[in-house]
C-alpha cells in the first residue's frame, strides 16, 4: 500500500511538474495500473503487460464457455432424440395394447382350462414365442384351427402372458396372485425375460409353508434363481421345515438328490457362519 501511495505521489508530482512547464499533458493523463501498480501514461487502467495477460485469460475463459455450451447443446440434442424415440415406442406399445384388448382383426382365439377365451393374432404370437411359431408353421392342429386350447394355464396367467407378448409390460397383480402359473407358461412358451421376472416375483413370496412346493415347481421349470431362494429359505428355517411330510417325501423318494444336497450344504454354511459370529 505504501508503495502504491508513493507511486501515486510521484505520478502526481510528475504530472504537476510537467504541467508547470506547460510542455506536456495534465495530471489526469497519468494513472496507476490496477493490477501491478505501475505508473501508466494516457489514463489507462492496466499497463500493456497486464492488459495482455488479462486478454489471454479472458480468451481462455471464453473458449471454455464456448466448449461447455457446445457440449450442452449436444446433450440436449441427444435427449431430444431419446424423447422422440420414447414417444414413438410408447405410441407403438399403446397400439399393440389396443389391438389385444379390443381384438382388432384377431385371427385366433386362446381358450384356457376354465373355458374363458381371449382373441389374439397369430403374427404377434409367432414373432414373440418360438413355440407358437412352431405351432403355426408345422403340421400341427393349431396351424389351421381357429382356437388354441391351453388347459394347463389359468385365464389371469394367460392374459398376463399375452400382455407381455404384445407390449413387454408386466401385470403385477397377476404376477403376485398367479406367479407360479405365469412362470410355468413363460417356460412352456420359451419367454426367458418374462420367466426371469416371474422367478424374482415368486422368490419374494417364498416362506416355510410353501417353500417345498415352490422348490418342486422351480425344479420342473429350470428356474435356478427361484430354486436357490427356496434352498436358502429351507436352510434358514430348517427346524420348521425338516419335520414336515413334504420334506420327508423329498428325502425318502429321492426325487431330487441335488436339491437335498444343496439344502444340507446351505444349512451347514449357515451354521458355520453363526458359529463364527459367536
Amino acid at each position: 500500500m505504501d508503495s502504491l501511495m508513493m507511486r501515486a505521489s510521484s505520478a502526481a508530482e510528475l504530472g504537476g511538474g510537467i504541467g508547470a512547464g506547460g510542455a506536456s499533458s495534465s495530471q489526469s493523463d497519468m494513472s496507476i495500473c490496477y493490477q501491478c501498480g505501475q505508473i501508466c501514461e494516457g489514463g489507462i487502467t492496466y499497463c500493456h503487460s497486464c492488459y495482455d495477460q488479462r486478454s489471454q485469460s479472458d480468451f481462455r475463459n471464453e473458449q471454455r464457455w464456448r466448449n461447455a455450451e457446445s457440449e450442452l447443446q449436444c446433450v440436449e440434442a441427444n435427449l431430444q432424440k431419446e424423447r422422440s424415440t420414447a414417444q414413438r415406442l410408447d405410441a407403438t406399445v399403446a397400439a399393440y395394447r389396443t389391438m389385444l384388448l379390443h381384438a382388432i382383426h384377431s385371427d385366433v382365439t386362446i381358450e384356457t382350462g376354465d373355458k374363458d377365451v381371449t382373441p389374439a393374432h397369430r403374427a404377434v404370437l409367432a414373432s414373440r414365442s418360438p413355440v407358437f411359431k412352431a405351432m403355426f408353421e408345422h403340421e400341427l392342429r393349431e396351424k389351421t384351427c381357429a382356437v388354441i386350447r391351453v388347459a394347463d394355464v389359468p385365464t389371469p396367467a394367460m392374459r398376463a402372458l399375452l400382455l407381455y407378448m404384445y407390449t413387454g409390460e408386466h401385470d403385477t397383480k397377476a404376477m403376485k396372485e398367479h406367479g407360479l402359473a405365469l412362470l410355468a407358461a413363460a417356460h412352456k412358451y420359451d419367454l426367458p425375460d418374462l420367466k426371469r421376472v416371474c422367478e424374482t416375483a415368486v422368490a419374494s413370496q417364498v416362506h416355510p409353508l410353501n417353500v417345498l412346493e415352490t422348490l418342486h415347481q422351480a425344479r420342473l421349470y429350470d428356474a435356478n434363481h427361484l430354486k436357490k431362494a427356496c434352498i436358502d429359505c429351507i436352510a434358514r428355517n430348517i427346524k420348521q421345515v425338516a419335520f414336515t411330510d413334504e420334506f420327508r417325501s423329498l428325502i425318502y423318494r429321492n426325487e431330487d438328490p441335488e436339491s437335498v444336497l444343496d439344502v444340507v450344504q446351505s444349512t451347514a454354511n449357515l451354521v458355520q457362519s453363526t458359529t463364527n459370529l459367536h
